[in-house]
């Protein structure tokens, strides 16, 4: 955590997709996240193959709404040949289980944990408090006696005070949710003052809506997009789709009959298989998600900055693909108004349009 910027970019664990609204960092992870996160324990865990939640919460294979693959059949049937997994009369969902299984004795392997006679739920879990206590050493945090769902905390408090460190914000005698609050209210802050936002007696939810506000029309001007009479979550929208369109033309990947979707997922594919040959990480029968995990052991700060905003230069601070959210972006919190925000997306290769969970 993630997918280090573990918790700050994994816990996302993925959100590189282009005009996404990726929670990218630690203060965004608001009490939503936190519940996600935790969502993700050993005993909740148990037989999640079918969306092994990535980096903390468990290995990061399939995680995510659909299945890691999310309906995309050609990468799916790829990935069980590369496996040597027989495809002939089985559905996705069968495929998803072998191939889960199959990669987990490969993780397992990986770290050092014996699969013999070990249940699916057991491996599931040895691997997963085996790679949080990787994570944990490499912060200087201690891993003795302590279970999973406590090695999670421990790591996301750190992560979370790193993020204070680098904005100014004390962090003696404040607990976890309020010193969340402070970091991300700093961080708005910051953006805010960038965008010519007044901040004088908002609270975070306002300031989160004035900042998205104005960075959507920010963009909206550099892409020719009106914004007159449109609701602002219109407008992020179409702001969106541009910056997807144009960030594939960049890339030499056509668009003819795609849905943004489609094009967000295809542009995220081709950064992250352009960033690992970069760090000459093999890219031979991996998928996207395989090749974000490597790249985050290997150099989590190039991951981090590939990933770097949602695309409207509002790193991490949790708006949903349909507006504006607290910190996770998930469903989105309410609007002003008490309307519910727009609803999370997934790209092609599983990754979140908001955040995922490395």
């Amino acid at each position: 955590m993630k997918m280090n910027k573990s918790v700050l970019t994994f816990t996302l664990a993925g959100s590189v997709l282009v005009g996404g609204y990726a929670a990218s960092t630690a203060f965004a992870a608001s009490s939503n996240t936190s519940k996600t996160e935790q969502s993700a324990s050993p005993s909740q865990s148990k037989s999640d193959l079918g969306g092994m939640r990535h980096g903390h919460g468990g290995f990061g294979k399939f995680g995510g709404h659909g299945g890691f693959f999310g309906g995309n059949s050609d990468e799916l049937l790829a990935k069980a040949k590369s496996l040597g997994i027989s495809t002939s009369g089985k559905d996705a969902e069968t495929l998803m289980k072998e191939i889960s299984e199959i990669t987990l004795k490969q993780e397992a392997k990986k770290l050092g944990i014996s699969t013999s006679g070990k249940t699916t739920d057991t491996l599931v879990q040895e691997v997963q408090l085996k790679k949080l206590q990787n994570e944990a050493k490499k912060l200087g945090i201690s891993t003795k006696g302590k279970t999973a769902d406590t090695l999670m905390g421990d790591i996301r408090l750190t992560e979370l005070k790193k993020e204070a460190k680098s904005l100014g914000v004390a962090t003696s005698g404040k607990d976890e949710q309020t010193l969340r609050q402070d970091v991300q209210k700093a961080a708005l802050t910051k953006k805010a003052k960038e965008l010519g936002v007044a901040t004088s007696g908002k609270d975070l939810q306002t300031l989160q809506q004035d900042v998205f506000t104005a960075q959507v029309k920010k963009d909206g001007k550099t892409y020719s997009i009106s914004v007159s009479g449109k609701d602002i979550r219109q407008v992020a929208q179409e702001v969106q789709s541009a910056k997807a369109k144009a960030e594939a033309k960049k890339l030499n990947i056509t668009i003819d009959g795609k849905s943004i979707r489609q094009i967000q997922s295809e542009v995220t594919d081709l950064k992250v298989k352009t960033l690992a040959k970069e760090l000459k990480i093999s890219t031979t029968n991996k998928t996207t998600r395989d090749l974000m995990e490597e790249i985050k052991d290997k150099n989590p700060d190039k991951l981090k900055d590939m990933v770097g905003d949602d695309g409207f230069g509002l790193k991490g601070f949790g708006f949903g693909a349909g507006g504006f959210g607290k910190g996770h972006g998930h469903g989105g919190p309410r609007h002003r108004d008490g309307s519910q925000e727009g609803s999370n997306t997934q790209n092609q290769n599983g990754t979140s349009s908001t955040a995922a969970g490395l």
